[in-house]
């Protein structure tokens, strides 16, 4: 059987080694590195999904923007036709005083005719 194993580091003439207490900051670095990648990963998803709720949301609001721009085209035409009906209903009224008064002056003036026209016919 046949086995293979690491050499001797001891025989590794330019071999540099470190205090245990410069280690434990090495290995304090790399943990704290390793858990800030880890945490700039979850934000990162978090970022993610938060912008694709803000797109949506501004789908959702452009939508509604719309709607109300088309409400107020709407509320706008209502607007012009009922001012269109109110002009029309104004000339209609001022046509119907205007016959009120020749239906009432000429009924004054046959009225008129026909007392003139009796009192003639009875003075002759």
């Amino acid at each position: 059987m046949t086995a293979f194993s690491q050499e001797d580091t001891d025989s590794i003439p330019n071999q540099k080694c470190f205090t245990i207490p410069v280690v434990k900051l090495i290995v304090k670095d790399l943990l704290s590195g390793d858990s800030a990648k880890a945490e700039l990963k979850i934000t990162q998803t978090i970022l993610d999904s938060t912008e694709k709720k803000v797109v949506l949301k501004d789908g959702i609001i452009s939508n509604l923007e719309t709607k109300v721009d088309n409400c107020e085209t709407i509320v706008g035409m209502e607007r012009k036709k009922y001012e269109v009906l109110e002009n029309y209903t104004k000339k209609i009224e001022f046509q119907l005083k205007k016959e009120k008064v020749k239906n009432k002056f000429k009924s004054i003036v046959s009225s008129g005719l026909l007392v003139s026209l009796g009192i003639l016919f009875i003075i002759k």
